[in-house]
Parts: C-alpha cells; structure tokens; sequence
C-alpha cells in the first residue's frame, strides 16, 4: 500500500499550482474556504475546511484518510478515483516503509478485521430507518444586524419538528466546519462574518438541509484587506482609497506587521452590495490593474478578478507570463486547468497597467485584456444576480478605471461620488 501521505503532499502541491496560490505552508484559512468551495462546485462534493488542513498537512493528524475523500481529491485533479491518481502520479521521494514486524498470524489477522468491520458498518447503514423530514414543519430565518465587516447575523428558527435525539445545526455557509449545534428547543443563534460575501446558511437536521436563506453582506464601500490566516487584517480607506483608483504599497504592509517580502503575502479588495437589475447573462466589466511588487516571495505578480453573483463566483487569475501553467479559470462551475489548456492569453507583464475587459452578451462571456479577446465561455440560461467584485494581489496591487455595468447602464464606477448608478 502507498504511502498515503507522500501523495497526499504531492496531490495538494498540485491543487496549489492549479490555483496559483504558492506553497500550502502560506495558505491562511479563507484560502481552505475557497478551495473547499471550488471543490464543491467542482465534483459536487463538499470537503470540510477542517478535513483540507488536516489532509494538505497543516493540522497534524494520525488516521488514513477516508477512501471517498481521497476520490473526491483525486476528481478534483482530473482523475476518476485515487487509485488512478496514485498509478500516474509519483512523488518525489517516495519513504521506503520499512519491513514489518508483525507475525505473519496478525498480518493475515487484520484484513479479516477490517472486512468484518466494513460488513458491520454496512449493516448498521442497511437496518437504521431514515428519516425523511418535511421542510414546511421548519422554520428558520437569517438577518444581519448592520452593514459592514465583521457582521453578526441572527439565526430564528424552530425546529422542534426534529426527533428528541436528532442532531440540530446551523450552517453558516458552505463549510461543514462552520455548522454550529443548537437546541432543538431554542429559536434564536448567532454568527460573526468576517468576510463580505454572498453565502447561503442552512438549518441541518441530522445531516439532511431542512432549510436554506440567502445573506448579503455587504460593503460599505471598498474594502482593503490583508489576508492572513485566521482573521483579514482591515485596512484603513486612507491606506487604499484614492480619488480613482485603490492602491496597496509594501509600507502599507509593513506597517500592519507584514513583510511581503519575506513573507508570501495577499491582499484584496471587496465590493459587495445589491447593485440592482444586473445580471451574468448581460454585463460588461472593464478594469485596469497592475501589481505593486515585483520582488519578494511572490515571483508570479498573480492576480485575481472575482465577479460574485447568486451561485458562485467568475473567477479569473493573471500573472506573468511564465506562471500560466499554474493558473485557471472559473465560471459556471466549469474549471479550465492552465495545466490541461492554453491560457497563456492571461500571461501579462503585472509589472505595467493591465487593460481587462468582461463582457456577456446573447449567452457568450468573452474575456479580453489589453483589446485583445483570450477566452470565450457560455452562460447558461438562467441569469444569476451580481453581487458584489473581489480583487486580490500577490502582494501589493492597483487598480483603476473599474467600471460595473449593462445595457442600462452604469452600476458603479471608481472616482463616482456616490459609488452607485450614475446619473
């Protein structure tokens, strides 16, 4: 049997390159977050925050990992299960195990164990009677009680319809990790968002979503952050905001305690609010951007233009250009790989201004930079509502020009007085 985790070390380097986000030791945990969700939207199945860190090494832990997971990991990648991942892939060194010492009677001993324990768990599964609740004996609602970040939420809800052992939780998004046990006989819990955002809470009974609401929390104008770890660091508006443009520099960073050249660093820009009847089947975003940094632990200058809207984001990374075979795109819940396609038309010099431009129209999305069209999506039929724009940097970055619109017209605009629709 392999060594499960020299591969699993390799399989997360290669995640790492796939989403030019650097060495898994720098990944903070809204990186996790956003790799779980991609993996979600990918295969369909959701992987904990807690079980990526546990699983990329950057929890400790001693148990092998479930077989499915490692299956889900293996898709994600492109392979149809594990097995064929560890068959085509061969990391670089692979530990010799050194020879057992077991007697040869427990050796044959174990699998007989683990069969009968396999068979047992099988049958539990067969004879334990499920049970199918009804959604409409359920309550549960969710309102943010400000605008800004962070943001506490308030959680109603009644679930007394669940049985007396059931297990009850709320969701905070996505993340299983984030689901929160409550008491069947209590009606009101809360949550602190630390991120802007659209997320999707849930009220869980005994692993079966009973109830699903929608919440926005949004900006109240740019926000500039620092990503770390645990929680973004909050930059002050004069540290970025300007007449037209936002701006990050080294001595902002290091003035928070970080130094981007030592240190693989990110920072971001989020608008998030409801810009009113603009949707991703009819929308034009232009931009130009370009990274502050060109030294330090982030040789790739890469960069990030997330459009937000009701079911996921839009996704696309820049770089330069000798980084595209670690970049994708993501849309719809397609992922094209700069490892398995030619997305060198996203190789840019980050170091000069960067023209880029997004356009849906009749059921095409066509990405341009620099006048130049580089890749062309479908949009499926059903429009989903934009809410909000994310703009990250390795390092430091700037941006200016943004313009958010359609048809109607203009939604936003740096340097508008009022930041909304102009007149």
């Amino acid at each position: 049997m392999e060594d499960h985790k020299n591969y699993l070390a390799h399989c997360f380097d290669l995640i790492a390159q796939k989403l030019s986000w650097g060495p898994i030791a720098t990944w903070g945990t809204r990186d996790f977050q956003i790799l779980s969700e991609s993996i979600h939207k990918a295969t369909g199945t959701l992987l904990s925050v807690s079980t990526l860190k546990r699983l990329s090494g950057k929890v400790s832990y001693t148990s092998k990992p479930n077989p499915t997971t490692l299956d889900v990991l293996a898709a994600y990648l492109g392979y149809p299960d594990w097995r064929t991942f560890v068959s085509q892939e061969k990391p670089d060194p692979i530990q010799k195990k050194e020879k057992s010492t077991t007697p040869k009677s427990l050796q044959y001993a174990k699998p007989l164990l683990v069969l009968a324990l396999i068979m047992l768990t099988v049958l539990l599964m067969i004879y334990r009677k499920p049970v199918n609740y009804d959604a409409n004996d359920f309550e549960f609602n969710a309102e943010s009680v400000s605008t800004g970040i962070p943001n506490s939420v308030v959680f109603r809800y009644n679930a007394k319809a669940a049985d007396k052992d059931a297990k009850v939780a709320i969701q905070q998004d996505w993340d299983e990790g984030k689901r929160v046990s409550v008491n069947r006989e209590d009606s009101v819990s809360t949550s602190i968002y630390y991120w802007p955002g659209y997320f999707k809470s849930k009220l869980v009974v005994d692993d079966s979503i009973v109830k699903e609401r929608q919440i926005l929390i949004p900006t109240e104008d740019w926000l500039g952050t620092i990503e770390t770890d645990s929680l973004p660091i909050y930059l002050n508006k004069t540290a970025y905001q300007y007449e037209n443009r936002l701006s990050t520099s080294a001595e902002t960073l290091r003035s928070h305690g970080v130094n981007p050249l030592a240190k693989h660093t990110i920072t971001g820009f989020y608008l998030v609010r409801d810009f009113g009847s603009i949707y991703t089947d009819a929308f034009n975003l232009s931009l130009s951007l370009k990274n502050n940094l060109q030294s330090g632990a982030s040789p790739c200058q890469a960069a990030q233009i997330q459009i937000m809207h009701e079911d996921g984001p839009i996704s696309m990374v820049l770089s330069n250009k000798g980084c595209i075979s670690n970049i994708s795109l993501f849309a719809f819940d397609s992922i094209i790989d700069g490892k398995k396609n030619d997305l060198s038309g996203f190789g840019v010099d980050m170091s000069k201004g960067v023209r880029l431009d997004c356009v849906s129209k009749d059921r095409k999305m066509d990405i341009r930079i620099n006048d130049t069209s580089v890749f062309t999506l479908n949009v499926p039929k059903s429009p989903k509502k934009i809410l909000g724009l994310r703009i990250l940097f390795e390092g430091t970055g700037t941006v200016n020009q943004l313009v958010l619109g359609n048809d109607s017209g203009v939604v936003h605009s740096l340097g508008s007085k009022d930041g909304g629709r102009e007149k």
